[in-house]
């Protein structure tokens, strides 16, 4: 498995001090796959071919250090399996096995027997569905004081930006969002622009482009002047500079 491309679920969760359900929840919300990666070889059994069902039982070999999507079904059954406590549980991947120009004719369904923590993966670009850790002054875990991660961005490298560049411009929201751009990583970007709303009017939007992301993370300026209340609030006690211009 690519490092770079995957996390364990249970890591993030904890790493993130929400529980595991509420990371596949938040995923599957948001129409992310979670994986299953075999660290070892592994035998399942074939339930379809495509989308025809297998009348007898049919065992299939997979092969180590593989990673496939869990199907539709399975993500439900997964959240119910965490809920309750499970370790383990039997779950269904869908297995691509050859091109065809009938693309639902082209892959196994695989139901298999595997042990949660070790098999559970998702996608590392995924993170930024999932609310932001923040870190105290002293480096320490995730404030405590009962606010809600809804109050921060939910795009994590987002999240992060903020954080850098209002420890070093101060906490204006007009300076933050100008300054922005100077606080980016290598392989982040800003941009700024003006899009038309549902009643024809300019708004003003930020938008994070980040290497190898599809997509970028997007937030209207009205939505990111009221979260940067949060954000004051949990950085009031740092030595931030003076901006009152």
């Amino acid at each position: 498995m690519n490092g770079t491309e995957y996390d364990s679920l249970f890591k993030v969760a904890e790493s993130r001090d929400i529980a595991p359900e509420k990371v596949a929840q938040v995923l599957i919300s948001n129409g992310r796959q979670i994986y299953l990666h075999f660290i070892e070889e592994h035998m399942g059994t074939i339930e379809f071919e495509g989308l025809k069902k297998v009348e007898k039982p049919t065992t299939y070999r997979i092969e180590l250090d593989k990673t496939f999507p869990l199907t539709p079904d399975s993500r439900i059954d997964l959240v119910n399996a965490l809920m309750e406590g499970k370790d383990e549980c039997d779950l269904k991947v869908r297995i691509i096995w050859e091109e065809h120009e009938d693309k639902n004719v082209g892959f196994f369904i695989i139901k298999v027997h595997v042990n949660l923590m070790s098999n559970l993966v998702i996608k590392y670009e995924d993170l930024r569905f999932l609310p932001p850790h923040l870190l105290n002054t002293d480096g320490g875990h995730a404030v405590t004081d009962g606010s809600s991660p809804a109050k921060f961005f939910d795009d994590n490298y987002f999240h992060q930006l903020v954080l850098r560049t209002m420890k070093k411009e101060g906490s204006n929201w007009n300076i933050v969002k100008r300054n922005l751009r100077r606080h980016t990583l290598e392989d982040e970007k800003i941009k700024i622009i003006g899009i038309y709303n549902h009643e024809g009017e300019m708004r003003t939007q930020i938008q994070l482009f980040k290497v190898d992301f599809a997509e970028p993370y997007k937030v209207m300026e009205s939505t990111f002047k009221k979260k940067l209340t949060a954000y004051r609030k949990h950085l009031r006690e740092l030595p931030l500079p003076s901006n009152n211009r």
